[in-house]
């Protein structure tokens, strides 16, 4: 008897093949004896990995290309796990289809199973949000278009209403803050619907309760390690925290955690303790807020706060932080009105309220009207350049202080103002809840 399924691929998660028969018979499927089992997977570039794991009498087994298996005979489980192709800004993520049905080996007998990965449609490009004027609030650039300077036209131009500050899932979904009243505050757009241009309708959105009832609303989300989603709302000085259950369908629901009595939340970013740094643009302070506070509702001061300084000759202090982000040394990077600076992990240790005069300070243009901060596969940051532009610092750029001008500039046609950035898959080496190895 032969048997054709394809595999659906979560990442983190296992999909079950575990009826055995066909043309709707229930067949029992005996164990003793001997058969083969063939693995072929399809879809994935020759110098990608696959990762699957075939699992029955005699333990798991792992497959990372098509293969033929001589088995004990009986019922088996496969799982396949998202896996991403090479590239040096941001990857291609492959997910495999499915079907939810068993695999059975009879005695003396091959079974054939199919695999079949394709691309996820929201991987492989940088997603940025875009001010009113453009072509769509929120476009998608592929990674064969970011490499040079030049003035590509958005590979995915996105309508989707306002778009504001984003977060990626583990699966490739896009979190986004609704830019405007008419906007839900909080919406999830699908992987699946982002591959191409056109209007995209959210499948689950969060409104009401904190999210709502003055402006400006949510400004920026984060996603902790346990998949937690957490928001930074302007107008109520909160940040809130929904769980992956609160997540799973639209509605209105209580956040299980809220941080009260803030001074104008902006950015944030989880480091790889797990503790949630805030950019509190109305204090002209970054603060940690350590992991093991983060579980339960508080009014309570920040277990660290900093105030960053100029140096000298003219010494003052860096105001409105805005976008955070850590490279893979755990460096933390702060973007205070266009100047970004750098907190080392030195500089993130201790509590209470410190002065810091960061030592990495680089400014930009002064039409330059940078927001949100992310780092790709090779180190280099990408943000908001000034109308119609956005550009990356390369990683030697950021060893020093000065002014720079950014080593890639894309100056795109659908571009009016850019905003938020974010990649799927995150780089393995970030402390973000989307990467992958």
């Amino acid at each position: 008897m032969m048997h054709r399924l394809r595999v659906l691929a979560v990442l983190a998660s296992a999909v079950l093949f575990s009826a055995c028969g066909s043309g709707g018979e229930s067949t029992e499927c005996l164990t003793g004896g001997s058969g083969t089992l063939q693995v072929n997977v399809t879809g994935l570039p020759a110098s990608t990995p696959g990762k699957v794991t075939v699992t029955g009498p005699g333990g798991p087994q792992e497959l990372t290309s098509s293969r033929t298996l001589t088995v004990t005979s009986g019922s088996y489980t496969l799982t396949a796990g998202i896996v991403a192709a090479s590239h040096p800004l941001v990857r291609t993520a492959y997910r495999a289809d499915a079907m939810p049905n068993p695999v059975c080996v009879h005695e003396g007998q091959s079974t054939t199973v199919a695999v079949a990965y394709a691309p996820i449609g929201s991987s492989g490009k940088l997603w940025t949000s875009n001010g009113s004027g453009g072509s769509a609030p929120l476009l998608g650039f592929s990674a064969d278009v970011l490499g040079t300077s030049g003035s590509p036209a958005a590979t995915v131009a996105a309508t989707t209403g306002g778009a504001e500050g984003s977060a990626f899932d583990r699966e490739g979904n896009l979190w986004v803050v609704g830019a405007t009243t008419a906007d839900p505050p909080v919406l999830r757009l699908p992987a699946s619907a982002l591959g191409t241009s056109g209007k995209k309708t959210a499948d689950i959105s969060l409104t009401g309760g904190p999210l709502e009832g003055g402006f400006p609303r949510a400004r920026a989300l984060a996603f902790d390690a346990s998949g937690n989603l957490w928001v930074s709302v302007v107008f109520n000085n909160q940040l809130v925290r929904y769980t992956p259950e609160q997540l799973a369908t639209s509605g209105s629901p209580t956040p299980s955690v809220q941080f009260s009595g803030l001074d104008g939340p902006s950015g944030l970013a989880f480091d790889s303790a797990g503790n949630l740094w805030v950019a509190f643009m109305g204090a002209d302070r970054v603060a940690r807020y350590n992991a093991s506070r983060l579980g339960a509702s508080s009014t309570a001061s920040p277990d660290l706060v900093i105030e960053a300084r100029t140096p000298p000759p003219v010494i003052g202090t860096l105001s409105a932080p805005s976008g955070l982000a850590f490279d893979v040394s755990g460096n933390l990077w702060v973007n205070f009105s266009g100047t970004l600076t750098r907190l080392t992990p030195g500089e993130q240790a201790g509590s209470g309220s410190i002065t810091v005069t960061p030592t990495v300070q680089v400014g930009l243009s002064v039409t330059a009207l940078p927001d949100g901060l992310v780092f790709d596969e090779s180190g280099n940051l990408w943000l908001a350049l000034s109308a119609g532009q956005f550009g990356r610092l390369g990683p030697s750029q950021l060893t020093s202080s000065g002014s720079k001008t950014p080593e890639v500039i894309i100056t795109s046609p659908d571009v009016a103002y850019t905003g938020w950035f974010s990649f799927y898959p995150a780089p393995a080496g970030l402390p973000l809840y989307h990467r992958l190895p």
